[in-house]
């Protein structure tokens, strides 16, 4: 079947790290974006930080989730700039009916 996509999704993880009595992983979430059905298709692989893993020296396990703010901040950044596009073509549009 030709352009078949295909989302895999999946945990990568990194250690266990151990670090004063505490054993730390690192996972991440990562996605893979497949288009084609074989090997000449596209592929986009984006991995971001999921959670982090911690076991005490009492054997507790504690999971600390780590937020993804960075599609807030790339949509804030694209909104201030379309503001201030629509703000500096203002004042140059008024700045010329004045001159004029």
């Amino acid at each position: 079947m030709q352009g078949v996509t295909l989302l895999q999704s999946g945990d990568t993880t990194i250690g266990p790290l151990a670090f004063e009595g505490h054993t730390i992983t690192l996972v991440a979430r990562t996605n893979a974006f497949h288009i084609g059905d074989d090997a000449r298709g596209a592929l986009h692989v984006r991995s971001r930080p999921h959670h982090i893993e911690v076991l005490d020296e009492d054997g507790q396990r504690h999971v600390l989730v780590v937020h993804d703010i960075e599609r807030i901040i790339v949509v804030g950044i694209t909104a201030a700039t379309m503001v201030g596009t629509y703000l500096l073509r203002t004042v140059r549009r008024n700045g010329r009916r004045r001159s004029a």
